[in-house]
């Protein structure tokens, strides 16, 4: 059995961290082996199975577990629904300090102190399964935490750690409502939609399209259409594009950036396409708008005569 080494898979040995999603291949076996760090594992796509303490459990999309350093595990894959596995690997020293104010938090200290002890003496089981709409969550939370990670900008250490506490409170909380909430009044599919118009509300200047939505939700571009037009009573594009001026009328009124420089904060590359949408939407170009705005602000500030 191979032992990995946290000074050859974690960034440094002041920065005990590394965070990457790992695609398998068809049939691919990660051998047995341990580690001397805390691994946290989110199965993104696909299914698989996973060893643990001798035997092999299925996994699936919207899995998440932790596996404690030390503890023998391996993972295989078949041949369908090749399994895509978010891997979060950190030494607990690197937040000792930041998660002490969460040690009198009961579901928190629940999920990450008592039950990876419990697990040592039950069945392997997924630990949590995220639900839709949690999963969409979990992967934003995710790639946020990967991208900082992996552009190392500056200050980049900081905000992995605030990432991953982030993180953490998302899973503990999941955690809470298993053990906790009655049934939601709201059926699963509204919960997912309401929560996917959040999503678009922050990641308005993404590239989103509908594909890629329906994707999340893990729906059909038509079911997904039809349950967003239900519960929101906009479509998919109408929604995102009013978002979009919203943001750009905000832009024109309260700061001196060209159109074009506006028109690509809120997500169109297309500086034509901006203002006929702008113009469509808002009855004026961006430029008269603009204009009308600076005017009004004027003559609020001028004295009385």
């Amino acid at each position: 059995m191979t032992r990995m080494d946290s000074g050859k898979f974690l960034e440094s040995r002041d920065f005990l961290f590394h965070a990457a999603p790992y695609r398998f291949s068809s049939g691919e076996i990660v051998p047995s082996h341990s580690h001397d760090f805390i691994e946290l594992a989110y199965v993104a796509q696909g299914q698989g199975e996973h060893y643990y303490k001798g035997e092999y459990y299925n996994i699936a999309e919207g899995d998440v577990f932790m596996i404690e350093p030390d503890e023998e595990h391996a993972y295989r894959a078949g041949h369908a629904h090749l399994p895509v596995v978010y891997n979060v690997l950190f030494q607990p020293e690197l937040l000792r300090r930041e998660l002490e104010p969460l040690a009198d938090v009961a579901s928190f200290v629940d999920f990450f102190y008592l039950e990876p002890f419990l697990r040592k003496t039950v069945r392997f089981q997924g630990h949590l399964r995220l639900k839709p709409y949690e999963q969409i969550e979990m992967e934003s939370l995710l790639h946020r935490l990967i991208l900082d990670f992996k552009e190392k900008k500056l200050g980049y250490r900081i905000l992995t750690k605030t990432r991953l506490i982030e993180l953490f409170i998302f899973l503990s909380r999941c955690h809470h409502d298993r053990k906790h909430s009655p049934l939601q009044e709201l059926s699963s599919d509204e919960k997912v939609i309401l929560h996917i118009s959040e999503f678009i509300r922050k990641h308005y200047a993404q590239p989103l399209t509908l594909a890629q939505v329906s994707e999340m939700c893990r729906m059909s571009q038509t079911g997904f259409s039809t349950k967003f037009k239900q519960y929101i009573g906009k479509t998919f594009t109408e929604f995102r594009n009013e978002t979009r001026i919203r943001v750009a009328k905000q832009l024109l009124e309260q700061s001196d950036r060209k159109i074009m420089e506006v028109a690509q904060d809120v997500g169109y590359e297309d500086l034509s396409f901006f203002n006929k949408m702008f113009k469509n939407m808002v009855g004026f170009s961006p430029s008269q708008y603009r204009n009308a705005a600076t005017t009004a602000t004027h003559a609020s500030n001028s004295p009385p005569s």
